[in-house]
């Protein structure tokens, strides 16, 4: 049986388009609302969580608000790319196994980011400063390849993990702020 590859990437792409545009359409009639509103942000929430029930915490939700329809289909691919490669080995705002990933983009460039994704020993074996010291800080513990991701792959994971960044309640600090 052959896969068509192409076929069902362009399925995927059509159904994120098509989530997006609903919506869209659901947020300009009022029914969805991205942002919350003076009224929401300073809405008592109680110890188990529920809006209006009592008074004990005061919360504000800021939701990041994608830019455009491509950003916000590159952050859900990042999501789902996100979910199935890093989730086992890395949280945005938590340190796992492996390092916190908010502030990613401040530490490193994306230039940098994607050769560390498709092959981190061989970036760790070129001397890189950064690089050496991150292994060494993680206990030399190697990060595996993923030279299946593309490099859009690994920029839409870069989108999601900036979408995600502070939302967490506990967050933490860059796990290393070599420059």
């Amino acid at each position: 049986m052959r896969t068509n590859y192409s076929g069902f990437a362009l399925a995927v792409s059509m159904g994120l388009i098509v989530l997006l545009l609903g919506f869209v359409a659901l947020s300009a009639g009022g029914l969805v609302q991205l942002a919350p509103t003076e009224e929401t942000a300073a809405m008592p929430i109680d110890s188990l969580g529920k809006a209006g029930m009592g008074d004990s915490l005061r919360a504000t939700v800021v939701a990041y608000v994608p830019a455009n329809p491509q950003e916000a289909a590159a952050i859900a691919a990042g999501d789902a790319l996100f979910k199935s490669n890093c989730a086992q080995c890395h949280a945005v705002n938590e340190k796992v196994v492996g390092p916190a990933l908010a502030g990613i983009t401040k530490r490193r460039s994306i230039n940098w980011i994607i050769p560390w994704v498709h092959n981190s020993a061989k970036v760790i074996a070129s001397g890189d400063e950064y690089a050496v010291r991150l292994y060494g800080d993680y206990s030399k513990q190697q990060m595996p390849a993923f030279p299946n991701l593309t490099d859009q792959n690994i920029k839409n994971i870069v989108a999601f993990v900036s979408a995600q960044e502070g939302s967490s309640a506990t967050d933490s600090a860059p796990a290393l702020a070599v420059q």
